[in-house]
């Protein structure tokens, strides 16, 4: 029989950290929010902390709150309002396999679920009728605009907004991008060209490079014997290779080597038949998106009005419309473009705040 050893057990204060944090759901991803306040002033501690109380490295994330998915290891750190009431943040990808974590990316399911949390919080006091929350990310640059319906300035709890890939409906959240900073690295299409190809292996995959809402590496399904239109279960060969794909397309920009997280990689084609719009399937770290990041659709959508890029060349419009529809593995995403050649690209999503209050983070 075994047995217990006190020498397995700590006790007292000096146990966990007791760390303030609101879980709020915004559009196709969950994101953990926290003050940087309430977090070490130390960059290094911070993310040994954020991968603990994820419970990474594991692939179920068991000892901690992250969900086992790209989609539900994201963390949004709030370092508070300038004087113009921007919500100045930083967005952290925690790796789930990898105790890591990595600022260099954006999210735009983050950003809305920002733009939610910062009324419910009294960050930015809500207007009549609809309030604007502008937000910053101060590590890449990328400014949005979140509006939310707030009738009689009363902060909404909950919404009936529905949207493909969530299940239930939310809070109404337009989600605005616009040219001026949706590149992170600087220049739009980093090689200077709408296209280029990638090699591998003797192949040659013609790709999009675009830094717009995140980096992003948009390949022309056809040359991976694809249509963009396929299920999760014939995109096996897809998520194998995307590793290296990414790779060598961070090279050709110029990124950072090493990043999981962007270049976002995906593969676009024509849309199901008698559909407009553009059919596409995207990678998120390591695997299949089950709907889009947001960020990956403002790349897509730029490119739409490039000529020559696999988005263009792909895409079947709609008489003028600049709007954009994008087929998903699971349902579509609708884009607002303010012109065929956007410099403005908005997005209606919805958002929830799940829950508030404190994670217990063990010291160790």
């Amino acid at each position: 029989m075994a047995l217990l050893s006190p020498a397995e057990t700590q006790v007292g204060p000096s146990a966990v950290l007791s760390v303030p944090a609101t879980l709020v759901r915004g559009g196709t991803s969950k994101c953990w929010i926290f003050r940087a306040e309430d977090l070490p002033a130390d960059a290094g501690e911070a993310e040994r902390l954020l991968i603990r109380t994820f419970g990474s490295p594991d692939l179920r994330q068991i000892d901690g709150v992250g969900g086992a998915s790209s989609t539900t290891s994201k963390a949004i750190v709030v370092d508070g309002t300038d004087a113009s009431g921007t919500v100045h943040y930083r967005f952290a990808q925690i790796g789930i396999e990898e105790a890591a974590v990595e600022w260099a990316s954006n999210c735009g399911n983050c950003a809305t679920a920002l733009g939610l949390y910062a009324i419910h919080s009294g960050l930015v006091q809500a207007s009549a009728e609809v309030t604007r929350v502008p937000i910053l990310n101060t590590v890449t640059g990328l400014r949005l605009v979140c509006e939310i319906p707030t009738p009689d300035a009363r902060v909404p709890l909950y919404g009936g907004r529905r949207l493909d890939g969530q299940h239930y409906p939310g809070v109404p959240v337009d989600v605005i991008f616009q040219k001026g900073s949706w590149s992170s690295y600087g220049q739009e299409y980093p090689t200077g060209s709408a296209i280029d190809e990638i090699e591998l292996d003797g192949h040659r995959y013609p790709a999009t490079l675009i830094d717009a809402g995140a980096p992003a590496a948009l390949f022309d399904a056809r040359s991976l014997g694809l249509t963009a239109n396929e299920d999760a279960a014939e995109l096996g060969s897809l998520v194998q290779l995307a590793p290296r794909l990414r790779a060598a397309a961070a090279r050709k920009m110029n990124l950072p080597a090493g990043l999981s997280s962007v270049p976002k990689v995906g593969i676009v084609g024509a849309p199901p038949h008698g559909s407009t719009g553009v059919a596409a399937r995207m990678i998120s770290m390591s695997a299949l998106h089950p709907a889009i990041g947001l960020t990956s659709a403002v790349a897509i959508a730029a490119a739409s009005g490039a000529a020559g890029s696999v988005v263009s060349q792909r895409a079947i419009g709609n008489g003028g419309d600049p709007s954009l529809m994008i087929h998903l593995l699971k349902g579509t995403a609708a884009v607002a473009l303010d012109a065929l050649a956007p410099s403005e690209v908005s997005f209606k999503r919805s958002a929830r705040v799940i829950s508030e209050g404190t994670i217990l983070v063990p010291r160790d």
